[in-house]
């Protein structure tokens, strides 16, 4: 098994049924862009990402863990599970709301500008807003990233039905 270089868990901020991953400068329009590109569950272009969240506003709990190397997929226990690639140029790229709330996370360009793979895992994202629990934060996101070429957007793990 691969072990993670840095992991870090805690909970981030939702607004507009999404948090993001962007550059310190995202190029304009970028989360139009990024939809462009949406599977359902992320979306990303240069220097930015979307991940979507199913509560529209609030915070979410994170789990980001940054590998040396890729790490042997393990969706079991997961709704969704997505691996896009992710460039930077500037290698700056942290997490936070879509208006720029940040948190307290590592860089996600952790080894600099270039080409990133990002795996994305989601649970609770279908829960009802007034079910049982309500106002605690169910929604949970594991971010699992690593330095490597472009790839193909791949679907790991899809909510059935």
């Amino acid at each position: 098994m691969t072990e993670a270089v840095v992991a870090c868990v805690g909970l981030v901020r939702v607004e507009e049924s999404c948090f993001c991953l962007t550059d310190p400068d995202p190029p304009p329009r970028w989360h139009w862009q990024a939809n462009a590109r949406d599977n359902g569950l992320v979306g990303a272009t240069e220097g930015a990402a979307l991940v979507r969240t199913g509560c529209g506003a609030g915070w979410v709990n994170l789990a980001v863990e940054l590998y040396a190397r890729r790490p042997v997929p393990q969706t079991a226990g997961w709704d969704d599970a997505v691996e896009i690639s992710y460039r930077t140029a500037v290698g700056e790229s942290y997490l936070g709301s879509r208006r720029g709330a940040g948190t307290d996370y590592p860089r996600i360009s952790f080894q600099g500008p270039g080409s990133y793979r990002i795996r994305v895992h989601a649970r609770g994202r279908d829960l009802p807003p007034d079910g049982p629990g309500a106002g605690r934060v169910e929604e949970e996101y594991l971010l699992q990233v690593w330095r490597a070429p472009a790839g193909r957007t791949e679907i790991l793990r899809a909510p059935a039905g």
